[in-house]
């Protein structure tokens, strides 16, 4: 689930929407910071779904808007000439903070293991600072992955639709699907950290 393969293709594609967004005067920190809101929204969607399963359709799109909206801000800076390293606080920041309001809301929902999923978000938050760790020691960052963030964002996005469709026990495999999945995507960005280093 490495789509970062993908990035260049998806921002070419994207490149009316950053042009409209340059002429508006939007800037990316706007964009990066938007991602925040985007995940509450989708925390409370998954914490009413289980009086409104409807909700779970949100999800899919929900997912998508945010990493739409984290391919756009690096897009938009590079457009506009404002990169500065404020907008990379930015977007870690919001990236953990966006990850958590998406993921950490699973746990309390019926079907679900609450202290797998939990665990599981510890692990996305881990992998994360695993991936910045080899910049902080003068490498580069890393975004591979099995769960990286898209990996993440597609599978709550398949167990969402899992769930409207059979019910909330199709959220038990989550839990220890995202703990091993984010362990995994650690440990590969921990040793390409360390051979890259050496």
């Amino acid at each position: 689930m490495d789509l970062y393969r993908s990035k260049g293709a998806i921002v070419r594609g994207l490149e009316p929407i950053v042009e409209w967004l340059a002429r508006a005067g939007v800037s990316p920190d706007a964009v990066t910071l938007a991602g925040i809101p985007v995940g509450i929204v989708a925390g409370g969607c998954l914490l009413l779904s289980p009086t409104m399963p409807g909700l779970l359709l949100a999800i899919p799109l929900l997912a998508a808007l945010r990493l739409i909206l984290n391919l756009l801000d690096g897009a938009l800076a590079r457009r506009t000439g404002t990169i500065h390293p404020r907008g990379e606080l930015y977007n870690e920041l919001g990236d953990r903070l966006a990850d958590i309001a998406f993921l950490a809301p699973v746990a309390f929902l019926p079907g679900a293991s609450e202290p797998i999923v939990l665990l599981g978000v510890v692990g996305a938050v881990f992998a994360s600072v695993a991936g910045l760790a080899p910049r902080a020691a003068g490498g580069d960052r890393l975004y591979r992955g099995i769960l990286s963030k898209p990996g993440r964002m597609a599978l709550l996005s398949v167990f969402a639709v899992a769930v409207l469709v059979a019910g909330p026990g199709a959220w038990g495999p989550f839990g220890p699907l995202l703990l091993a999945g984010t362990i995994l995507t650690a440990i590969e960005r921990i040793a390409i950290g360390v051979r890259r280093l050496t």
